[in-house]
């Protein structure tokens, strides 16, 4: 497969306002930036980078601010959406090196961000003026399409996440059902690696670049034995796609 675009997607962040302080554990801040680390010495220089939400969970000006600046640094442009872990205003204001909730060119390709968040819930949904946007975009352009939301549109086997998944995917399924140029959706919110179907074609659900959650729990369970870690998503000429999750080892040393 000849390589022509190559994405690296990293999600659940939860960064605080301190980038010293714990959350459950982990900081959150050194665990992102060995994640981070990791992802660019085995490339570099990708075509672009996708945060999946839940990037700052006290929703904090510093915190975005202080993620911004890691941004600035980056060598690629960056697509980033809301989580329910996030201010979705604030964070669009905050991040000036990010293109938040709208769409990217990268090559031949189109990426786009969909904003889940829900104020006051940890389920998501995208409403339908968001929706009726997501159609006209795949109605005006018909180039090869990658879909991000925070929220699984399906269920990823653990009945306390699926409780909190997306309320509307049934609209969202409806949307892209036919346009044949979506070629998958990714998303985050589950703290694990998953590849289901949706709407006939593959829903790839990314782990946290912090601490895990078991797959198949039926209540909220972690999985020590699970590193942090991010997706490759690797397109060819003929659009065709690879992904792999890669774990990062040493981010477990920020927590505890």
């Amino acid at each position: 497969m000849r390589i022509t675009l190559q994405i690296i997607h990293l999600t659940d962040l939860h960064l605080r306002a301190d980038a010293d302080a714990r959350l459950h554990g982990w900081l959150v801040e050194d665990a992102f930036q060995r994640v981070l680390a990791a992802a660019l010495e085995a490339l570099p220089r990708p075509d672009a980078i996708v945060l999946g939400g839940d990037l700052v969970d006290d929703e904090s000006v510093r915190g975005y601010k202080r993620l911004d600046s890691t941004l600035a640094r980056l060598p690629c442009p960056v697509l980033a959406m809301a989580g329910n872990h996030d201010d979705p205003l604030r964070m669009a204001q905050t991040l000036e090196h990010a293109v938040v909730h709208e769409r990217l060119r990268v090559g031949e390709w189109q990426l786009m961000a969909l904003d889940s968040h829900i104020n006051g819930s940890e389920a998501g949904e995208l409403g339908g003026q968001q929706l009726e946007r997501l159609d006209g975009w795949l109605a005006e352009n018909t180039a090869p399409t990658l879909i991000f939301v925070h929220h699984p549109p399906i269920d990823v086997g653990a009945a306390w996440i699926d409780a909190i998944g997306l309320h509307d995917r049934d609209a969202l399924e409806r949307v892209v059902a036919g346009r044949a140029h979506v070629k998958a959706v990714l998303c985050g919110h589950a703290h694990q690696a998953a590849e289901l179907d949706f709407a006939d074609r593959p829903c790839l659900v990314t782990p946290s670049t912090m601490r895990q959650f078991a797959p198949g729990a039926h209540s909220f369970t972690d999985d020590p034995a699970r590193a942090p870690g991010y997706r490759l998503i690797e397109i060819a000429a003929d659009q065709s796609f690879e992904t792999t999750v890669k774990r990062v080892r040493s981010a477990t040393a920020a927590c505890g």
